[in-house]
C-alpha cells in the first residue's frame, strides 16, 4: 500500500473501453429530388391579403385637424359660390358634446352629410320647417349651428350623396370614412 501516486491503478486489470460514439454510416446520396414549385414553397402572405379584401375606414377624426369652426349664418348669402370648405348644420347640443370630446364621429354605416357653401341655406331652410312642427321654438339646444371643415383634409374620404344633391340642387357628401380609390 505504500505504493505512490503512479502506481494506484497498476494493479487493476485492464478492460478495453467501449467506443463513445459508434460509428455511423453516410447514407447513400440519392438523386437529388426536384424543389417543388414556387407556389407550393411559399406561404401567401396573409396581412397583405386582409388589406386588399377590405378597405381601411376612419371612424372619427380630431376637429383641430379639420380646421373645424362656427359659422354665423348671418354671413352666408344666397349668392355664394363654394369655396374651400364643406358645411354641416348640427343641434346646438351636439356641438357643444363635439367640441367636448375633440373628435368628429362618422363610419360608413352612419356618415356623416356635408355640403358646399351655397347648399347651408336651402339645407337650413328645410331643417327650420321640420323643427318647428316637431317641437317648440326657442330652446338653445334645439337651435341649428353650421360649421366647417376644410375639404382638403378629408376630400379622399367623401362619397356624392346623389339625392341630397337633387333635393337642393347642389352638391352635397358623404363622410364615410372610406378612402376612394383613383
Amino acid at each position: 500500500m505504500g505504493q505512490g501516486r503512479k502506481g494506484r491503478m497498476a494493479g487493476l486489470p485492464l478492460i478495453p473501453a467501449a467506443p463513445r460514439h459508434p460509428r455511423r454510416r453516410r447514407p447513400v446520396a440519392s438523386p437529388a429530388a426536384p424543389p417543388p414549385p414556387m407556389a407550393e414553397a411559399q406561404q401567401p402572405d396573409l396581412f397583405a391579403a386582409a388589406t386588399t379584401d377590405r378597405p381601411h375606414a376612419l371612424t372619427y377624426l380630431d376637429i383641430a385637424g379639420l380646421g373645424l369652426a362656427v359659422v354665423p349664418v348671418r354671413t352666408l348669402r344666397p349668392d355664394d359660390g363654394p369655396d374651400g370648405y364643406l358645411y354641416h348644420i348640427i343641434t346646438a347640443a351636439g356641438m357643444d358634446m363635439l367640441r367636448a370630446r375633440g373628435t368628429l364621429l362618422f363610419s360608413p354605416r352612419a356618415p356623416l352629410a356635408l355640403t358646399e357653401r351655397p347648399g347651408v341655406l336651402p339645407w337650413l331652410a328645410n331643417m327650420m320647417e321640420v323643427m318647428e312642427s316637431d317641437c317648440e321654438a326657442g330652446h338653445r339646444a334645439d337651435s341649428p349651428v353650421v360649421f366647417r371643415v376644410k375639404r382638403f383634409v378629408i376630400d379622399r374620404l367623401l362619397d356624392h350623396d346623389p339625392d341630397r344633391t337633387r333635393e337642393y340642387g347642389v352638391s352635397f357628401f358623404l363622410l364615410t370614412g372610406l378612402a376612394r380609390q383613383e
